[in-house]
């Protein structure tokens, strides 16, 4: 204890507590970034397989009011209900 009663805490205790703190941070936000990358791709993929899908049900309802009912029906797009 210093003589105005305060505890006084030596760098070689502090520091290496801080650089802990700091690396558990930098561990958290790595984790963290890692997730929202895979996240935003799975995002991507859904929203392009959502797109082709509509697209491919508009042709098929496009089809249905332009064609006979013995005309065979388009056939999907590539990478159409793929994950």
């Amino acid at each position: 204890m210093s003589e105005d009663g305060l505890v006084t805490i030596p760098p070689t205790v502090y520091v290496p507590i801080l650089v802990a703190v700091i690396a558990f941070g930098g561990t958290v936000l790595g984790i963290v970034v890692g997730w929202m990358t895979r996240l935003n791709g799975r995002l991507k993929r859904l929203e392009t397989r959502d797109k082709l899908s509509w697209l491919y049900i508009r042709r098929l309802i496009d089809h249905a009011y332009r064609h006979a009912p013995n005309v065979p029906l388009p056939e999907p797009p590539d990478g159409w209900l793929e994950d």
